[in-house]
């Protein structure tokens, strides 16, 4: 962004700092990339993107298509707003996941038995047998992502997370 400056403005203004005292300001802050845990979740999360899609070789899925099939097999007639809290999507996303699902024919909504003012979402037949055999899969991925990890180190990183995703 450019700025105009007057007299006034320049004389208050910033020097320009050499590049030696721009490193030693960078190393003086303690701000390091590698070791940052918002970078480091950011790369976790694309490996398990890239282990999840490698398993998922042959489907057209995402992993929050995959999680919305999953909860809904689990769970069986959900409203898309209860699907949504369910698997910590927002509304715009869950909206966008079920519209694909439902044109691609794995989730159908109707209204609720109980509740004729409410719908609700479900799987089809076709996308009954179509998620089945993906929970195999997306554990597989998951093995697949935790592979570095001793068993107790599995453990231990699944709790933390789980502390952290609680945390909001």
């Amino acid at each position: 962004m450019a700025s105009v400056r007057n007299d006034k403005t320049s004389a208050n203004a910033p020097q320009p700092h050499s590049p030696q005292e721009i490193a030693a300001l960078y190393d003086a802050s303690g701000y390091d990339l590698d070791t940052h845990p918002a970078h480091m979740i950011r790369r976790a999360h694309q490996r398990a993107t890239t282990c999840f899609q490698n398993a998922m070789t042959g489907y057209d899925l995402t992993p929050t298509q995959h999680a919305a099939l999953a909860t809904l097999l689990k769970h069986g007639e959900l409203s898309q707003n209860h699907l949504g809290r369910i698997t910590a999507m927002d509304r715009s996303t869950i909206s966008i996941v079920v519209r694909k699902l439902m044109e691609s024919g794995l989730v159908q909504s109707s209204p609720s038995s109980t509740d004729q003012r409410l719908s609700v979402l479900s799987l089809t037949p076709v996308g009954i047998e179509y998620t089945l055999p993906l929970l195999k899969l997306s554990i597989d991925s998951v093995e697949q992502f935790l592979a570095p990890l001793s068993s107790r180190e599995r453990s231990t990183f699944v709790k933390l997370l789980g502390k952290l995703t609680d945390a909001e």
